[in-house]
């Protein structure tokens, strides 16, 4: 934990940045270090997963208090020192340092390790970036990623061993995949540095997977985007990771969302804002205006006097809700008044005559006023 990097300096943002600006940031360095884009590539790997997860705690309200306050210790569970752990008497009943594990550790220093055994282990989860238009936001979207996963090795059906050979229980571990270590009073439960927790050891290991069980196979997934979703969102579909090689279930499939940028429409929310650009007679007559929509047009009347910035709902014409597919929002339609920067002589004829007017009623009412002054002091 203490070599892990600070998570607002992976994402390179200051500690003060909002919602929005941690999801930009973490879609720019997804689409930068993905593994589909940078094909065995540890590094950029590396990066991806170390951007992932300061997402995942920065963009979380509650967890993101922790670890301003507490740091990594604040957002691991397994932090003795953290909130509700051990070392902070957070609570029996909380995530890490609970009763439980108490109860396991007096469990191994007087029954020699009899307290709880880990499960197998899942296997490796995944992820995959998908890029999404604000029409496929409205109306939802399926989408077939092709994708690069580790099966079980058909040579070896999955065990890592060479055809003839099997893999032989462990003898640092008793198969039991971790080691007990004195440490003062203490009798503390440790990964089998032999086997590396496999419980087991490959004397003569497979070729196709070099002794690992798996072996890359290029698979294709089917993806059913629902309406709604927002920018940087992470869909999971369970059991579409790789397996495990222990008997454990399999990992889980990430979609990092990304919402394309529109040229016609910012999104908030379920709202969509537009502008519309009309000229100061329009404005003071009024009119009718086509707006477009995402799915085409609709008329807009825009009320006589309308000033610049007003705001004109269409209603239903934005995007839904996530999870709710009929709760659809508005296009905010902005007034934006286009003041001409030439003008033709008549034009001119007819702004000056104009002027004029508005001159002499403004002369009219400023006497009306000075009048019923005059009378009120009378």
């Amino acid at each position: 934990m203490a070599d892990k990097r600070d998570y607002y300096e992976v994402l390179g943002i200051p500690r003060d940045a909002k919602e929005d600006d941690i999801k930009r940031a973490y879609r720019k360095l997804a689409f930068k270090y993905h593994p589909d884009q940078n094909p065995g590539d540890k590094a950029a790997e590396a990066k991806f997963k170390e951007a992932a997860e300061a997402h995942e705690v920065l963009s979380d309200a509650d967890k993101r208090q922790r670890y301003d306050q507490f740091g990594h210790a604040g957002v691991d569970p397994n932090a003795a020192g953290g909130p509700g752990g051990f070392g902070g008497f957070g609570g029996f009943g909380g995530g890490g340092g609970g009763a439980q594990d108490i109860f396991d550790m007096f469990s191994d220093m007087f029954n020699g390790g009899g307290g709880r055994q880990a499960g197998p282990s899942a296997g490796q989860s995944l992820r995959a970036g998908v890029e999404l238009t604000l029409e496929e936001v409205r109306n939802g979207a399926k989408r077939t990623l092709k994708v690069r996963r580790r099966e079980k090795c058909e040579s070896c059906s999955g065990t890592g061993a060479a055809s003839g050979s099997r893999p032989i229980v462990c003898s640092g571990c008793g198969g039991a995949g971790q080691v007990l270590r004195q440490n003062g009073f203490f009798s503390l439960r440790q990964t089998c540095p032999r086997c590396q927790g496999r419980g087991k050891t490959i004397s003569d290991p497979c070729r196709a997977c070099d002794g690992g069980g798996l072996a890359p196979k290029s698979v294709e997934i089917e993806v059913a985007v629902p309406a709604g979703l927002e920018d940087g969102v992470q869909l999971k579909l369970r059991g579409q990771g790789e397996p495990s090689t222990e008997g454990g279930p399999r990992g889980d499939f990430y979609c990092v969302i990304s919402v394309k940028e529109h040229k016609i429409f910012t999104r908030k929310g379920r709202d969509l804002l537009v502008d519309c650009r009309v000229s100061p007679v329009e404005a003071v007559m009024g009119c009718e205006k086509r707006i477009p929509t995402l799915e085409g047009s609709e008329k807009l009347v825009l009320p006589k006097g309308s000033q610049p910035g007003d705001i004109i709902k269409i209603r239903g014409f934005g995007v839904p809700e996530a999870g709710r597919p009929n709760t659809f929002g508005d296009i905010l339609v902005k007034v934006v008044v286009e003041i001409p920067k030439k003008i033709s002589g008549r034009e001119k004829e007819l702004w000056e005559e104009l002027q004029k007017l508005r001159a002499e009623g403004a002369q009219k009412e400023d006497a009306s006023i000075f009048t019923k002054i005059r009378e009120w002091f009378d």
